[in-house]
């Protein structure tokens, strides 16, 4: 991997009423976004040279919300990932096609792939954390939270089982239980309290979800990584080099987890298990040198129709300045 490639992506307004044809389309979605009433997604515009760096030319830079996740939580239940003004996120949810574009994605997921994640190219605004139930048309904002009776607000948030976990600007974890009340009654806040066990270890840099799991979590703090249940126990530790300041953000496949650092990117070989996931090898870092800059976010695409092999599998991953590239 020494040779790098520029690529162009492709812009495409969504329609209001949904078909087959962009239900797809967005399944395979680098970018989807929202600004006056219109929906936009964008793709690769061909596929991108596996064995080189591909960096992405065109992403929408001017849209007020972006989409960063949409995951199923429950039953025509969502967890969303915002980006932008609040006062935005609320207006996007109130839009008509809003409803239509969740039950799109809704139709590409399948038992193994719960969730569609995307970029976004905002730079400095806020995230959001919203829960939608997708038959009743309605919404909750989660960031906003009760932490003994204080309210507080919390980033970063999961849902894992039927508890909400988030990090309060000190960057401490704290935990809260998901009911129907957030949506079936207005002006709910709910009632978080702190991971104790958890927040000794020191200041939070990332918190995500475990595959195969409805209670375990996972923290990351400076270079280490550690899992967690919902009642504090550890459950498994790992580590990566000492020249590593901070890991921004953990994903896996379902036989290999990236890391997005401060030092570039790196990759260990997992194993899934019931409630867990065993490294089964030493972590390893991508060798480009073009790569051992600071990146925020690292993920897996393996849609041979995007990538143009079989099997498929690359990274799309974001530096800390914004620039995307697909390896």
């Amino acid at each position: 991997m020494n040779q790098t490639n520029q690529l162009k992506v492709h812009t495409r307004p969504l329609p209001v009423e949904w078909t087959p044809t962009e239900s797809a389309e967005v399944a395979r979605a680098l970018l989807l976004c929202y600004r006056d009433r219109q929906f936009t997604c964008q793709t690769f515009f061909t596929q991108p040279l596996i064995g080189q760096i591909n960096w992405l030319e065109g992403l929408k830079q001017d849209a007020q919300v972006y989409f960063r996740e949409v995951t199923a939580i429950g039953i025509d239940l969502f967890h969303l990932r915002l980006v932008g003004k609040e006062e935005d996120v609320r207006k996007m949810c109130r839009e008509p096609g809003f409803y239509g574009l969740l039950r799109g994605i809704d139709a590409t997921l399948t038992q193994e792939t719960r969730s569609r994640w995307y970029l976004d190219t905002a730079s400095g605004k806020e995230q959001w954390d919203v829960i939608v139930d997708v038959p009743r048309k309605a919404f909750y904002l989660a960031n906003h939270v009760n932490v003994r009776k204080t309210r507080t607000r919390i980033d970063n948030v999961i849902v894992v089982g039927d508890r909400v976990l988030g990090l309060t600007a000190k960057r401490e974890l704290v935990i809260g239980k998901l009911t129907p009340d957030v949506i079936e009654r207005d002006n709910v806040i709910l009632d978080v309290e702190p991971m104790e066990s958890v927040n000794k270890l020191g200041k939070i840099d990332a918190l995500a979800r475990v595959p195969n799991s409805d209670e375990v979590f996972l923290i990351t703090v400076q270079n280490h990584v550690y899992h967690f249940d919902f009642w504090g126990t550890m459950t498994r530790f790992g580590e990566l080099p000492e020249s590593v300041k901070q890991i921004h953000s953990v994903e896996f496949n379902r036989v290999r987890s990236v890391l997005a650092t401060t030092e570039g990117l790196f990759e260990v070989d997992i194993q899934e298990i019931p409630n867990m996931v065993r490294a089964t090898g030493l972590p390893r870092q991508l060798a480009h040198t073009q790569l051992r800059e600071g990146f925020k976010v690292a993920r897996y695409i393996e849609d041979p129709l995007v990538l143009g092999i079989h099997p498929a599998m690359a990274i799309v991953a974001k530096t800390k300045n914004e620039k995307v590239c697909v390896c």
